[in-house]
């Protein structure tokens, strides 16, 4: 009987680490659906005059949209089209926006 008992303690274990190890993967995997789909909410609301940094550390004034692609001022007359994917963060927007408003 005792095997009986070991054998169910350590198949309450194996079922507890399974938890554990789905609980470890689908936690995060949420958490960063959320994230991507705040950033495509805020990359979807940019408006011509909002500054954004691309990659490379690269900060620049959206200047237009096109389907898939955003123009990125950079310099006087420097334009970069990027996609929208590539932008990775953003710089004061919401004092962009509220500027813009006035």
């Amino acid at each position: 009987m005792q095997t009986t008992a070991q054998g169910g303690g350590m198949f309450f274990w194996l079922i507890l680490l399974a938890f554990f190890f789905v609980f470890m993967i689908v936690l995060p995997a949420r958490s960063q659906k959320k994230r991507e789909q705040e950033m495509l909410a805020k990359v979807n609301a940019l408006q011509k005059g909002d500054q954004v940094i691309i990659p490379g550390g690269i900060i620049g004034t959206v200047a237009g949209f096109k389907d898939n692609a955003i123009e990125v001022k950079v310099a006087e007359s420097v334009k970069l089209t990027v996609l929208k994917t590539a932008i990775v963060g953003f710089v004061n927007q919401s004092a962009a926006n509220e500027g813009g408003a006035k």
